[in-house]
């Protein structure tokens, strides 16, 4: 059995980190984070901690038994890991709302500039550590009581000791580290047109507006390229709007990122030529995707523009038997929020016809 200062210490916090470390995690919203996910990790406390306490305290429970009165020096560098990755999941999970999320308690650290999916990973990595950890604890202990461990040398045992520093020290300063490169990455992280943030954010609201219009007018323009394809004229539902982008560089809670969408249709008498289409958007330099037909019936074909303008064409029939074409671009994705971008096209007469390389100004 060991009397190291480390193996002690561990032994004497290890009931104390049984109850306050899912203390923590059930009630971390209570720091000022809580969200939808808080009025159940709340409630559910009164179960999951006291549970999660026993299961923390079996491992204990066992070495005692076998007449350990300090911890084993394999199980202490685990016991660190289990408490510490618990920690970084009520620590980096953010409050769940139907709106965009609260920033987790990590987020709130680096004022709101901790991207997502460092949050995610910080949660993920730490769940999924602690229960192999947790695990091999109890795996240790029930070995130990059957059969306890021999004497260590001076030499193993110092390199034991040397592990349990560790892990008691360096996951929170991986943490942290991770929280650092995240920050970096999130400040140097560039849209579609190679701008950081904090280059847009430096804007004034007329150059916005300015570029908002050429990014709108760029993405109808590859629009009206692949409707001149399929008809030269009456084309209605002209919608076009600003929406919240997924796909942004390291997205964090107080950054967020829009891409353009817009959209026309046709009522038609027969399928587009979809072959035809393809091979003249591609001698435009388009990357195209072969023509699918989902479970309905409809056939779809997906590109992308020199410029990256996406574009979805849908030839479907409706319950009536009338048939139409379908076109639908999505522009890049900009940093900057959606409701910022004014588009004015909320007035369009839906059966207003446009011909191919027409669309709606602003």
């Amino acid at each position: 059995m060991s009397d190291s200062a480390i193996a002690r210490f561990t032994w004497v916090i290890w009931p104390w980190m049984n109850w306050l470390v899912p203390a923590f995690v059930c009630l971390h919203g209570l720091f000022g984070n809580g969200g939808w996910e808080s009025l159940v990790l709340i409630p559910a406390s009164v179960v999951l901690v006291p549970g999660t306490a026993l299961l923390g305290a079996l491992p204990r429970f066992l070495l005692r038994r076998a007449g350990y009165r300090s911890a084993p020096l394999p199980i202490v560098p685990l016991l660190f890991v289990v408490w510490w990755g618990w920690s970084c999941v009520g620590a980096a999970m953010p409050g769940a709302t139907d709106g965009a999320p609260l920033p987790s308690m990590l987020d709130a650290m680096t004022g709101g500039r901790l991207p997502s999916a460092i949050e995610t990973g910080v949660m993920a990595a730490g769940a999924a550590a602690a229960l192999v950890c947790w695990s091999a604890v109890l795996v240790i202990a029930v070995r130990l009581r059957a059969r306890p461990a021999a004497t260590e040398g001076p030499g193993r045992r110092r390199t034991s000791e040397i592990v349990a520093w560790t892990a008691a020290f360096v996951v929170p300063l991986t943490i942290i580290g991770s929280c650092v490169a995240g920050v970096g990455l999130q400040a140097t992280a560039q849209d579609a047109d190679g701008d950081t943030f904090a280059a847009v954010a430096a804007r004034d609201a007329d150059a916005r507006d300015e570029l908002d219009r050429q990014r709108y007018e760029a993405t109808q323009r590859a629009l009206a390229t692949v409707r001149a394809q399929i008809a030269p004229n009456d084309w209605t539902g002209a919608e076009a709007r600003a929406r919240s982008a997924r796909d942004c560089p390291w997205r964090t809670a107080t950054t967020d990122c829009y891409a353009i969408t817009a959209r026309f249709a046709r009522a038609t008498s027969a399928s587009p030529d979809f072959a035809a289409l393809a091979d003249a958007l591609r001698a435009s330099g388009w990357e195209v995707e072969d023509a699918v037909t989902d479970e309905w019936g409809a056939v779809e074909l997906e590109t992308r523009s020199p410029a990256g303008v996406s574009v979805r064409v849908r030839f479907s029939t409706g319950a009536g038997g009338q048939q139409f074409v379908n076109t639908t671009a999505t522009s890049p994705s900009w940093w900057g929020a959606s409701f910022e971008v004014r588009l004015n096209t909320a007035g369009i007469d839906a059966e207003q016809r446009f011909t191919a390389d027409d669309f709606p100004r602003l």
